[in-house]
Protein backbone atom coordinates (compact mmCIF):
# COMPACT_ATOMS: atom_id res chain seq x y z
CA UNK A 1 0.00 0.00 0.00
CA UNK A 2 1.28 3.45 -0.92
CA UNK A 3 1.68 5.84 2.01
CA UNK A 4 -0.17 9.14 1.95
CA UNK A 5 2.10 12.10 1.37
CA UNK A 6 1.82 15.77 2.28
CA UNK A 7 2.52 18.07 -0.65
CA UNK A 8 2.77 21.85 -0.61
CA UNK A 9 2.38 23.82 -3.84
CA UNK A 10 3.23 27.53 -4.12
CA UNK A 11 2.56 29.27 -7.44
CA UNK A 12 0.94 32.57 -8.32
CA UNK A 13 -0.62 31.01 -11.44
CA UNK A 14 -3.95 29.33 -10.60
CA UNK A 15 -3.74 27.19 -13.77
CA UNK A 16 -0.33 25.85 -12.74
CA UNK A 17 -1.66 25.06 -9.25
CA UNK A 18 -4.64 23.23 -10.75
CA UNK A 19 -2.48 21.15 -13.11
CA UNK A 20 0.07 20.26 -10.41
CA UNK A 21 -2.71 19.34 -7.99
CA UNK A 22 -4.33 17.12 -10.59
CA UNK A 23 -1.03 15.40 -11.40
CA UNK A 24 -0.19 14.76 -7.72
CA UNK A 25 -3.70 13.50 -6.93
CA UNK A 26 -3.40 11.01 -9.81
CA UNK A 27 0.14 9.88 -8.91
CA UNK A 28 -0.43 9.71 -5.13
CA UNK A 29 -4.12 9.09 -4.37
CA UNK A 30 -5.14 9.82 -0.79
CA UNK A 31 -2.34 12.33 -0.24
CA UNK A 32 -2.92 15.78 1.24
CA UNK A 33 -2.16 18.61 -1.19
CA UNK A 34 -2.02 22.21 0.07
CA UNK A 35 -2.02 24.98 -2.55
CA UNK A 36 -0.92 28.58 -2.05
CA UNK A 37 -0.70 31.60 -4.34
CA UNK A 38 1.75 33.32 -1.97
CA UNK A 39 5.05 31.93 -0.67
CA UNK A 40 4.44 33.53 2.75
CA UNK A 41 1.32 31.40 3.21
CA UNK A 42 3.13 28.25 2.10
CA UNK A 43 5.93 28.99 4.58
CA UNK A 44 3.46 29.47 7.44
CA UNK A 45 1.73 26.18 6.63
CA UNK A 46 5.02 24.25 6.41
CA UNK A 47 6.24 25.73 9.71
CA UNK A 48 2.93 24.82 11.34
CA UNK A 49 2.26 21.36 9.87
CA UNK A 50 5.32 20.24 7.92
CA UNK A 51 5.31 18.75 4.41
CA UNK A 52 6.98 15.91 2.54
CA UNK A 53 7.63 17.86 -0.66
CA UNK A 54 7.46 21.51 -1.72
CA UNK A 55 6.95 22.54 -5.33
CA UNK A 56 7.30 26.28 -5.82
CA UNK A 57 7.53 28.80 -8.62
CA UNK A 58 10.26 31.41 -8.82
CA UNK A 59 7.94 34.42 -8.56
CA UNK A 60 5.14 33.78 -6.09
CA UNK A 61 3.97 36.75 -3.97
CA UNK A 62 6.03 39.19 -1.92
CA UNK A 63 8.37 36.43 -0.80
CA UNK A 64 9.94 34.80 -3.86
CA UNK A 65 10.18 31.05 -4.32
CA UNK A 66 13.93 31.40 -3.89
CA UNK A 67 13.43 33.23 -0.58
CA UNK A 68 11.01 30.49 0.52
CA UNK A 69 13.61 27.81 -0.22
CA UNK A 70 16.36 29.74 1.55
CA UNK A 71 14.17 30.33 4.62
CA UNK A 72 13.32 26.63 4.93
CA UNK A 73 16.97 25.58 4.56
CA UNK A 74 18.12 28.13 7.16
CA UNK A 75 15.53 26.64 9.55
CA UNK A 76 16.95 23.15 8.97
CA UNK A 77 14.27 21.68 6.71
CA UNK A 78 15.76 18.85 4.65
CA UNK A 79 12.64 18.19 2.55
CA UNK A 80 12.94 17.81 -1.22
CA UNK A 81 12.10 21.10 -2.95
CA UNK A 82 11.38 21.46 -6.64
CA UNK A 83 11.53 24.93 -8.21
CA UNK A 84 9.53 25.37 -11.41
CA UNK A 85 10.17 28.46 -13.50
CA UNK A 86 10.47 29.83 -16.98
CA UNK A 87 13.04 32.34 -15.74
CA UNK A 88 16.55 32.06 -17.16
CA UNK A 89 18.03 33.19 -13.83
CA UNK A 90 15.73 30.92 -11.84
CA UNK A 91 17.85 27.76 -12.06
CA UNK A 92 21.02 29.25 -10.58
CA UNK A 93 19.11 31.16 -7.89
CA UNK A 94 17.04 28.10 -6.92
CA UNK A 95 20.00 25.75 -6.70
CA UNK A 96 22.07 28.32 -4.76
CA UNK A 97 19.18 28.71 -2.29
CA UNK A 98 19.00 24.93 -1.72
CA UNK A 99 16.44 23.56 -4.19
CA UNK A 100 16.70 19.83 -4.75
CA UNK A 101 15.63 20.08 -8.39
CA UNK A 102 14.82 22.74 -10.96
CA UNK A 103 12.34 22.27 -13.81
CA UNK A 104 11.66 24.56 -16.72
CA UNK A 105 7.97 25.49 -16.70
CA UNK A 106 7.74 24.51 -20.37
CA UNK A 107 8.82 20.90 -19.71
CA UNK A 108 6.53 18.06 -20.80
CA UNK A 109 4.17 16.60 -18.14
CA UNK A 110 6.06 13.27 -18.16
CA UNK A 111 9.23 15.18 -17.20
CA UNK A 112 7.41 16.77 -14.26
CA UNK A 113 6.11 13.35 -13.20
CA UNK A 114 9.57 11.78 -13.33
CA UNK A 115 11.11 14.53 -11.20
CA UNK A 116 8.24 14.46 -8.71
CA UNK A 117 8.49 10.66 -8.36
CA UNK A 118 12.25 10.92 -7.78
CA UNK A 119 11.78 13.63 -5.13
CA UNK A 120 9.08 11.59 -3.37
CA UNK A 121 11.42 8.58 -3.30
CA UNK A 122 14.05 10.75 -1.59
CA UNK A 123 11.44 11.91 0.93
CA UNK A 124 10.29 8.33 1.57
CA UNK A 125 13.87 7.13 2.15
CA UNK A 126 14.57 10.02 4.53
CA UNK A 127 11.39 9.39 6.55
CA UNK A 128 12.18 5.70 6.94
CA UNK A 129 15.59 6.36 8.55
CA UNK A 130 15.83 6.30 12.34
CA UNK A 131 16.72 9.47 14.19
CA UNK A 132 15.39 13.04 14.33
CA UNK A 133 13.25 14.20 11.44
CA UNK A 134 14.34 17.72 10.61
CA UNK A 135 11.85 17.81 7.76
CA UNK A 136 8.81 17.85 10.03
CA UNK A 137 7.88 20.88 12.11
CA UNK A 138 5.96 20.31 15.30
Amino acid sequence: MMRAHRFTLADGDPNALFLLHRMLARLYPGSHISMFSAAEDALAQILDSGTDLLITNHGVGQLSGTDLIRELRVRGYAIPIIMISGSADGRREAMDAGATRFLDKRAAPRVFEAHIRAAVEVSDRASSRPGPKRSVAR
